[in-house]
């Protein structure tokens, strides 16, 4: 990495430093971007520059997750699906989704409308970057690789969900990371069987 681009992450990471500091400190809602460029010492149109929105400036690590889901399709072990890659992946962030830290960022999304609305446009995202690996990965038909991203990533938003459920009811370390894998494996094991297996469960009570 070149001198201009190092300074340019440096520039990104205090930004998005600062924006968290005071998103915690205030709430979402009651910061203003005029405020995190003043507390990061860059102009407002700096900040833009790095950060479209003022949601992005909190869902900063969207862009890394995204190549992330990507990497674990492509960088598979051979012979691995690309559910149980992406169950990896997602397994292995279990203890960081279930430290006292992420309990501070689930609070600041649960009283923010507009991050939680934010969720929908992240997962389109993600929806994307894991459509166009599939399909190159697999030469599957376009119409293919979408349909089972959005099946993956509806797991990935419920993982999601889940680990901040469990975070504000004030669920964290080893026991809830268990909880939260477990978890994580049902909702793919029902992927990888899909509905054929909970209907015959119906069927069967």
């Amino acid at each position: 990495m070149g001198l201009r681009e190092t300074k340019k992450q440096h520039t990104r990471g205090v930004i998005a430093d600062e924006a968290m500091r005071l998103f915690v400190q205030r709430g979402f809602d009651r910061v203003t971007v005029a405020e995190v460029a003043a507390a990061a010492g860059v102009s407002e149109k700096t900040v833009f520059n790095y950060f479209p929105t003022k949601e992005d400036l909190f869902y900063d690590e969207v862009p890394a997750r995204a190549a992330a889901l990507v990497d674990a399709v492509r960088n598979r072990a051979p012979g691995e699906s690309i559910a149980d890659a992406l169950e990896r992946q997602q397994s292995a962030q279990c203890g960081r989704m279930c430290s006292p830290g992420f309990v501070t960022f689930a609070r600041v999304i649960e009283d923010s409308p507009a991050l939680q609305a934010k969720e929908l446009e992240i997962m389109a995202v993600y929806t994307r970057a894991l459509a166009g690996a599939i399909a190159e990965e697999l030469g599957a038909h376009p119409l293919d690789a979408q349909i089972a991203a959005n099946a993956l990533v509806s797991v990935q938003w419920q993982f999601f969900r889940d680990a901040r459920a469990q975070a504000l009811a004030g669920r964290h370390g080893p026991a809830a990371a268990r909880r939260l894998r477990a978890e994580l494996k049902r909702a793919y094991r029902l992927l990888e069987h899909g509905l054929i297996q909970l209907e015959g469960k119906a069927h069967g009570s």
